[in-house]
């Protein structure tokens, strides 16, 4: 499976044609609530170190991750638009990301999710992620146990996150992202 990964973070315009192609139940269950303007919540999300990335599957944006740090661990949603649902897109982002994560010395993966989410929680269950529900499920996804040394999170996530996506194909955003030159 071909996945590449553009990083998005600050560009408005494009993160609203990608929810154009998205139902208003796939926007609830990436918000856990209606929203009208999705570039409302990405303004917040990138104030507080929120790195956005499109998923590029056969050279077309199918979908988003939006990884944010938090404390030791990192807050990750998945968006896969709905024509690209059920062909194992968001399985394969999930397993990659996380060894990303891992890489940039995350011990866990946070993700809040509807429990109507019935794909994304399906998702959980086979990596093997600890999920409590309520009126949301928490999912928590471990990536290094307690004893590891952990290296600082998020000065290395804000220094060389560059360097760590470039090995596994992130590309620097440019006017004409299917020609984005390697990092």
């Amino acid at each position: 499976m071909s996945i590449d990964y553009v990083d998005m973070t600050g560009v408005h315009s494009k993160i609203q044609e990608l929810y154009k192609n998205t139902t208003p139940d796939n926007i609830i269950h990436r918000f856990l609530h209606p929203v009208a303007d999705p570039t409302y919540v990405y303004r917040y999300l990138w104030g507080r170190c929120c790195r956005s990335f499109f998923i590029y599957y056969n050279n077309k944006p199918v979908g988003a991750v939006d990884v944010t740090p938090c404390g030791d661990g990192a807050e990750v949603a998945i968006l896969i638009i709905d024509a690209y649902q059920g062909r194992g897109l968001g399985k394969a982002v999930a397993y990659d990301f996380a060894g990303r994560l891992k890489k940039m010395c995350f011990r866990y993966v946070l993700a809040y999710v509807s429990p109507e989410n019935y794909k994304a929680l399906a998702i959980a269950r086979k990596i093997g992620a600890e999920i409590k529900c309520r009126d949301v499920c928490v999912v928590k996804y471990v990536l290094a146990e307690g004893g590891e040394e952990m290296c600082r999170r998020l000065s290395l996530y804000r220094g060389s996150i560059g360097l760590l996506m470039s090995k596994g194909r992130i590309y620097r955003r440019t006017s004409s992202l299917r020609t984005a030159p390697r990092l």
